[in-house]
């Protein structure tokens, strides 16, 4: 990415040609429509799945919260390398989404991810799924698992999620499997928040593990203050919208209807049925 950015200052600086430095840009944008434009015109993970998507009500997002706080409740769990959680992540997403996977790569930047709020990016000029090093490892397996998605050409941030959920749960690792649970929990509890919902019940009902990881995550995203990360969610915001995503970064969160449309047909949360999305 440095070198594309540099590259583009040389030909300005040096060359001082339009033709030239728009071929440049034109063959930039050619390559992320082939490798990752492209795709946010595939068909839907709802339609390859055979899910039709649900409108959430306060007391399914009851019952789909109960569901999950009770795993967290009873799971038994130690902390794993990240070497450890890279093999699980990349073993879960073959089972998932058959294919070759790369390692996920963690950031030299991981620090200036932080004061910009991200957990991962994926690089369509290299196809190339990144994630944030820094971060408290409970968010590890989830990011990897969310930008090898997009590196299977599920762009849309919401079925990203909901991938990383579905790996996550089907890995042979409780750790992995806790961090797929514990995501999913905020992501409905704030769907359940957002409706007047009360959910401290839930949240007391965690194990001291569990509320002690996002205690540390709230910590840890808020050490920079938020100026930059604000700029940065509205240039994804941007981002997504151009790429005709019209919920911007809320579609983030459209993973809760995803995951609630699943539960409502099925009854069940860790996919026992489903061998694989392809």
């Amino acid at each position: 990415m440095i070198l594309l950015i540099l590259g583009l200052f040389y030909l300005i600086f040096h060359f001082r040609s339009l033709n030239i430095i728009l071929t440049y840009v034109l063959s930039l944008c050619l390559i992320f429509t082939l490798t990752t434009g492209i795709q946010y015109k595939r068909i839907t993970l709802g339609q390859t799945l055979h899910l039709t998507k649900q409108e959430c009500t306060v007391e399914g997002l009851h019952a789909l919260c109960e569901e999950i706080t009770k795993v967290l409740e009873s799971i038994k769990i130690e902390e794993i390398s990240t070497n450890t959680i890279v093999k699980e992540v990349k073993s879960s997403m073959i089972h998932l989404i058959p294919g070759y996977y790369p390692n996920p790569k963690p950031m030299f930047f991981s620090k200036f991810m932080t004061m910009c709020g991200l957990t991962g990016i994926f690089s369509p000029f290299t196809i190339e799924a990144n994630y944030n090093k820094d971060m408290p490892l409970y968010n590890i397996p989830f990011t990897m698992s969310h930008e090898l998605s997009h590196l299977k050409g599920y762009m849309q941030e919401d079925e990203a999620n909901f991938i990383a959920y579905m790996a996550c749960v089907k890995a042979n690792d409780p750790y992995v499997n806790y961090s797929g649970y514990l995501n999913a929990f905020v992501y409905v509890t704030n769907a359940l928040y957002a409706t007047g919902e009360n959910v401290e019940a839930y949240y007391q009902r965690l194990p001291e593990k569990a509320m002690n990881d996002l205690q540390e995550n709230q910590a840890f995203w808020n050490q920079y203050g938020e100026t930059l990360s604000n700029i940065t969610s509205s240039i994804n915001d941007t981002y997504l919208k151009i790429n005709d995503v019209s919920e911007g970064v809320k579609s983030y969160s459209l993973f809760v209807t995803l995951l609630y449309s699943y539960y409502q047909t099925y009854h069940e949360i860790t996919f026992q049925h489903l061998t694989s999305i392809e």
